[in-house]
């Protein structure tokens, strides 16, 4: 248990932001370094969504963040649904579009 108590020190010493999300019942809040994250400056917002983009990039380049879910954060443009059934999977063909 020491070397998972380690291992955790280590990896929030290399942590710039721990945001923490509590939900369920009546219980909503989100917090950022233990702040409220309405108490969080424009400046220290401004700062803090920099770091993310780079961590972001980073996860892209490193594969372990998916490029076509960044896209699908943004509302799509155009949706089609083709609503003809295949017969032999019994799927259908649903396009997006986004023009970003």
């Amino acid at each position: 248990m020491k070397w998972l108590k380690k291992k955790y020190k280590k990896l929030m010493e290399k942590t710039k932001y721990k945001f923490v999300e509590t939900t369920g019942c009546t219980a909503f809040n989100f917090t950022v370094n233990d702040k409220q994250f309405s108490e969080v400056s424009e400046q220290e917002y401004n700062e803090m969504l920099d770091y993310l983009f780079v961590k972001i990039k980073e996860g892209i380049n490193e594969q372990t963040i998916l490029l076509e879910d960044i896209v699908k954060l943004f509302q799509p443009d155009d949706w089609e649904h083709d609503p003809n059934i295949c017969e032999q999977c019994g799927d259908s063909v649903s396009t997006a579009t986004w023009n970003i």
